[in-house]
Parts: C-alpha cells; sequence; structure tokens
C-alpha cells in the first residue's frame, strides 16, 4: 500500500527541518534531467527550490548572530510551554468528575481560539500569549484553571512568552536594521508546500503508477524515514545537555 512515511517534523530543530526539504529536493533531482515530466511536479519543486534559498539565508543569519540564535531558542521554550498546557488539559477530557468535565470543555473552547499560535510570527505571538493568558486569568476561567492544577503551566507559559520579548525587544540596532527572517512563517509555509507535494506524488502514484511517481514517493519516504528513525532514538534535551543535531542525509 502506497502511502506518505510518518515524520513529526514538529520535533525537528529548524535547521534539521530545512535539511530535510533540501535532501528530498536533492535526491529527486538525482533522478536524472527530464525524469521528472509532470508539469505540475516540477512547479512544486521549483516553488521549493526558491523558497529554501530564502529559508537558507535566515539559518545563516541564525548561525551568524547569538542574539538570533537565543530570541528563535526562546519562541521555542514558550511553543513548549504552550504544548505542555494543553497536553495537560487533555488528561481530564476523559475524567469521571463532571465538574473536570467542565473544566476542559471550557478551557479547550479557549485553546482552541488560539489555535496555532505557535505558528504564528514573532510579534503576533507574543500579542496572543499575552491576550490568552490575560482570559485565563480571568474570573470566568481562573476557578477551571484551578480545578485541573494548570496554574504552573500558564505562570510557565506567561514567564516564557516574557523572556522572549524581553530579548527580541531589546535586539541591538545592528541587528534590528537588518531583514529579520521570520524562521516560524517561513517554515510554516515550507511545511505547507512540501505536504501539497507530497499529498500531489502520492496520488499520482496511486492513479498512475508511473516512475516518475513511485520514484519520487520513493525518495519522500526514504529522507522522511531517516530523520524519523534519528528522531525515536535522540534524547530529549536537559539542563545541562542540548540535543544532537542529525547530520544531513547523504545523497542516495
Amino acid at each position: 500500500m502506497k502511502e506518505i512515511h510518518k515524520l513529526n517534523l514538529s520535533r525537528l530543530t529548524v535547521l534539521e527541518f530545512g535539511q530535510h526539504i533540501k535532501s528530498t529536493l536533492q535526491n529527486i533531482n538525482l533522478l536524472g534531467a527530464g525524469f521528472i515530466t509532470d508539469v505540475v511536479l516540477t512547479s512544486y519543486l521549483s516553488k521549493l527550490n526558491l523558497k529554501m534559498v530564502d529559508y537558507d539565508k535566515a539559518m545563516l543569519q541564525i548561525s551568524k548572530s547569538d542574539e538570533t540564535a537565543k530570541i528563535v531558542e526562546a519562541d521555542i521554550k514558550r511553543d513548549n510551554a504552550i504544548s505542555a498546557a494543553t497536553r495537560q488539559l487533555s488528561v481530564f477530557e476523559l475524567s469521571e468528575n463532571p465538574a473536570e468535565v467542565l473544566a476542559y470543555e471550557s478551557l479547550k473552547t479557549v485553546f482552541k481560539t488560539y489555535g496555532g499560535i505557535q505558528s504564528w510570527n514573532f510579534e503576533e505571538e507574543s500579542n496572543g500569549i499575552d491576550n490568552l493568558v490575560v482570559e485565563l486569568g480571568s474570573t470566568k476561567y481562573a476557578p477551571h484553571i484551578a480545578l485541573v492544577n494548570m496554574g504552573s503551566f500558564v505562570t510557565r507559559i506567561d514567564a516564557r512568552n516574557t523572556d522572549f520579548k524581553t530579548l527580541f525587544d531589546g535586539r541591538t540596532q545592528e541587528v534590528s536594521i537588518k531583514v529579520v527572517y521570520d524562521t516560524k512563517v517561513m517554515r510554516n509555509d515550507l511545511k505547507t508546500s512540501s505536504d501539497d507535494m507530497n499529498n500531489y506524488v502520492l496520488s499520482m502514484a496511486k492513479a498512475q503508477n508511473t516512475d516518475q511517481y513511485n520514484r519520487s514517493l520513493d525518495v519522500i519516504n526514504t529522507v522522511r524515514k531517516y530523520y524519523s528513525d534519528l528522531l525515536a532514538k535522540r534524547k530529549p534535551a536537559t539542563k545541562d545537555a542540548k540535543i544532537d543535531e542529525i547530520p544531513p542525509m547523504p545523497p542516495a
């Protein structure tokens, strides 16, 4: 059965995410000049290549600037804080306590209002989290927060957002006058384009069952399996040790 190999892209660092798309593009290119004749697929590949140029520039800026790297790291920490809160809330979905179920449903509505906030651009997310924290602390939702033991999670979200804003607002003049690439928005755009291409290749491989689609699908899945396997083996980061970056996949 033809399918797209599962890969949790959210667990890839900004650098690894770019590497995995570049590996797909490079290995499809190695299939040979003129191998891909479908104009729709070549258009997908062309657009992804162009977007990768800008993404590479953003990666270069991050690697050259300690300040920018700290901003990106602080953004990841506040994203993780939001994820931790939503996971804590999900525990109460199947509670047998009616009050806890009511709290879950009520708070779920609030978080749904801010759905996808982790993929908003830097400044939009900062403002969004400010509003979210205020709303969760209101008289309407504060009792629910207390009931499901989420007070520390909300405090963490607020603290990590404050840390981010302190770094972001304190950028030096040198950094602020440069083009500041919002890697989060770029990454989300790249993911959407990549997913669209992958799904197109899969549907055509099923419908046409020809080499240009079947072998392209093989490339996509080989790259995704490479990163999926290494993610499965990777130890989580600790206070004293950062995660080991996954090296670029060698050309097939």
